[in-house]
């Protein structure tokens, strides 16, 4: 079993709590997950700020200018630096007139540049094939791996992985939206091609989310809870395979079955 350890120290504080179980009143204490609000900027400008789980900055820095659409790949960054929860990240070539900054609706809620899906158009071209059973074990690792959420309850996790099930990268985060830019970003930052690799979420799968996936370069995205309506009239728009309430032994797939195999047979 894949053992899934991440360091206490400044992601949870314990706090003294009461206990009711069963009749039963119990004094213990439970651990909670940090929540900080941090500031993406690009070139000094401020771009987003989200509130997030405050660790792994650089390669969520990464993965939300790409998921976002804010650079094509990871090659147009040449530096991020990290002040406080101010992460500055520096690029060639950034038109301030280009973002349109307001407070963003989200289900997670941020303030940040406005994220649009309306103009992705351009059908995913690929000849990844999942087998069913790679899908549930990969669901299962995302499980294993989510060692934060087992202590406190309080963060989702998405993990990427390749045709065979390979681990490629995984975050978690109090925050649906974000642990797909951390996985994104760590993923790019290894030189990885994700254009035959898919990603499996403990989040809702809105529009948001699926386009970060696009974005990302990956035909496929896999929840183990319900999609919205946004995400799947995306999917089915892009050509995406999406699948939700993947929990061994069924799932229901709502675009893009032909990519899984015993589905298209």
């Amino acid at each position: 079993m894949l053992q899934a350890l991440q360091a206490s120290q400044g992601l949870t504080e314990r706090f003294e709590v009461t206990a009711i179980e069963r009749g039963s009143i119990v004094p213990t204490c439970a651990e909670v997950c940090v929540e900080d609000s941090v500031n993406l900027l690009l070139n000094e400008i401020r771009v987003a700020s989200l509130t997030m789980t405050p660790d792994e900055l650089v390669p969520f820095a990464y993965g939300y200018l790409v998921c976002e659409g804010l650079v094509r790949s990871v090659a147009e960054v040449r530096d991020v630096a990290i002040e406080g929860t101010d992460v500055n990240v520096i690029v060639d070539s950034f038109k301030p007139d280009d973002v349109d900054l307001w407070m963003e609706i989200r289900s997670s809620g941020c303030v940040g540049v406005r994220s649009s899906w309306l103009d992705l158009e351009e059908p995913v071209r690929s000849q990844l094939k999942l087998d069913l059973q790679t899908i549930f074990s990969s669901v299962s690792t995302v499980n294993e791996l989510a060692g934060l959420w087992r202590r406190t309850g309080g963060t989702h996790c998405s993990a990427i992985f390749d045709p065979l099930g390979g681990l490629v990268s995984y975050a978690e985060d109090i925050g649906r939206h974000n642990t797909i830019d951390k996985a994104v970003g760590k993923a790019l930052l290894d030189g990885r091609d994700l254009s035959e690799c898919f990603l499996v979420t403990t989040g809702r799968a809105p529009a948001g989310m699926v386009a970060k996936v696009y974005r990302a370069g990956m035909p496929a995205m896999i929840s183990n809870t319900a999609p919205l309506s946004t995400g799947v009239e995306l999917a089915r728009r892009l050509n995406m395979t999406l699948a939700g309430f993947a929990r061994p032994p069924r799932m229901y797939v709502y675009s893009g079955p032909e990519r899984i195999k015993e589905a298209s047979q």
